[in-house]
C-alpha cells in the first residue's frame, strides 16, 4: 500500500516539474511582431463622360400584308362570263386585265336605242336652232355629227344663254343626254378590270353563276406593293419618322429588301405597350415576297447630341452608376434615354467625369481606386 502511494506521488512531482519547466522556457521566448497588411487599391475601368450624337439599331419582326385588299361586288345583274384570266383562287393578274365580265348585251342594245332616239331629237331641233340661234348653229351641228351609236357620247357643248338652255330643255335634249351618260356608266359596270397587279385570294361565285346587285364575287389583293407592320416599343417609336429607310430581312436569312416608313399609329397597343409602324416594301420577281410572310425590320435610330453609350452591365439599381473623382469611388444617378440589348444610352452626368464601365462587386462608396 505504501509502495503504491510512493509511485503516485512520484508521478505527480514529475508532472509538476515538467509544467514549471515548460512555463519557464515559454516566458523566455520572444513574442513575434504582428504584420500590418498593406491596403490594396482596386483597379477599375472607366471612360470620360463625352456627349455626342449616338446611332443605334431598332429591330422588330412583323408580318407582310398587301397595301390593298378589295372585295369585288357586283353592281349589276347578269350571268358571270369569263374574263381574260381564270377566275380562280391564287390566280395572278396584271393591272388593266379584264377580271370578270357580266352579261351585258341587253343593256348595250338599250343604250344604242337611246342614242338613236337622241340623234333623232337633235336632228329635229336643228332647223329651229338655225333660225333662232344662227351664231351657235354650227356648234350644235358639230355635236350632232360627233354622236355615234357605238361610241360614248361627246361632251355637251357649252350653253351660253338662258334662251338656248330653255330651248334645249323644252325638247328634252338635256334630260336625254344625261340619261344616256348614266346608262354608259351602268354598262361599264358589267366589265371589271384589275386596278393593280395582284391575285385572287378568294372566289365566291364561279363563272356561269348569276350575279345580283350586291353579290360578292371575289376578293383580290395587291401583290406589287406590300406593307410590313411591325410593333415598336413605345419608348423607341419617337426616334422613327415617316420616310425613314428600312432594311427588311427574311427570318431564315434568305433575302434582304429595302422599305420606307409610310405611317405609324398614334395609339399604343394596351397588351404589348407597342406602337405599330407600317413599312412599304416593293415586291420584285427576282426575289419575290408573299403576303403573310414574316420579316425582321431594322431601323437606324439616332439620338442627336447630349448622349453617351456605356455597357448595360455597368448600370445597377435601374439608373445608378459608379463615377471616379480624384481616385475616390462614388455613386451617381443617370438619365437613361434608351436601353439596348447590350448597352444603355444616357445623359445626366457632367462632361469630364469618369464613369465606370464594368460591373463592380463588393465595393464600398468612398473607396480609393485606380483607373485604367
Amino acid at each position: 500500500m505504501q509502495r503504491k502511494l510512493t509511485v503516485v506521488l512520484s508521478i505527480v512531482i514529475i508532472l509538476a516539474v515538467a509544467f514549471l519547466a515548460m512555463s519557464y522556457f515559454s516566458s523566455q521566448k520572444e513574442t513575434p511582431e504582428t504584420a500590418i497588411p498593406e491596403e490594396v487599391v482596386r483597379k477599375v475601368k472607366t471612360l470620360p463622360v463625352n456627349y455626342e450624337q449616338v446611332s443605334y439599331i431598332i429591330s422588330s419582326t412583323g408580318r407582310l400584308g398587301s397595301q390593298s385588299y378589295i372585295d369585288i361586288i357586283s353592281e349589276v345583274q347578269g350571268e358571270i362570263l369569263p374574263g381574260n384570266v381564270p377566275m380562280k383562287k391564287g390566280q395572278r393578274f396584271r393591272k388593266g386585265e379584264l377580271l370578270i365580265r357580266i352579261y351585258d348585251e341587253i343593256t348595250d342594245y338599250n343604250l344604242k336605242a337611246s342614242k338613236s332616239r337622241f340623234q333623232n331629237s337633235i336632228a329635229n331641233i336643228l332647223p329651229d336652232f338655225k333660225i333662232d340661234y344662227p351664231e351657235d348653229y354650227q356648234m350644235i351641228k358639230d355635236f350632232f355629227d360627233a354622236v355615234k351609236i357605238n361610241d360614248p357620247l361627246p361632251e355637251l357643248p357649252e350653253i351660253t344663254s338662258d334662251q338656248q338652255r330653255i330651248f334645249l330643255a323644252s325638247r328634252n335634249i338635256l334630260n336625254d343626254y344625261f340619261n344616256i351618260k348614266s346608262s354608259e356608266i351602268q354598262l361599264g359596270k358589267h366589265s371589271i378590270y384589275a386596278p393593280f397587279n395582284g391575285t385572287f385570294t378568294d372566289v365566291m361565285l364561279e363563272v356561269g353563276s348569276i350575279a345580283n346587285p350586291g353579290s360578292r364575287l371575289a376578293k383580290i389583293i395587291n401583290t406589287g406593293m406590300l406593307e410590313l407592320e411591325v410593333p415598336i416599343n413605345v419608348n423607341d417609336v419617337k426616334w422613327i419618322s415617316k420616310g425613314d429607310k428600312v432594311i427588311a430581312n427574311a427570318e431564315d436569312g434568305s433575302g434582304e429588301w429595302t422599305g420606307t416608313v409610310v405611317r405609324k399609329a398614334d395609339y399604343v397597343d394596351r397588351n404589348t405597350q407597342s406602337v405599330s409602324v407600317f413599312i412599304s416594301v416593293q415586291n420584285n420577281s427576282e426575289n419575290p415576297l408573299y403576303e403573310g410572310q414574316y420579316l425582321r425590320a431594322s431601323f437606324d435610330g439616332e439620338i442627336t447630341g447630349n448622349a453617351m453609350e456605356i455597357p448595360r452591365r455597368a448600370v445597377f439599381n435601374n439608373n445608378m452608376v459608379y463615377v471616379v473623382n480624384d481616385n475616390i469611388l462614388r455613386k451617381a444617378e443617370i438619365n437613361i434615354l434608351r436601353i439596348n440589348q447590350e448597352s444603355m444610352i444616357f445623359n445626366g452626368l457632367e462632361e469630364g467625369e469618369y464613369v465606370v464601365v464594368e460591373p463592380l462587386v463588393n465595393v464600398v462608396e468612398g473607396s480609393v481606386v485606380e483607373t485604367y
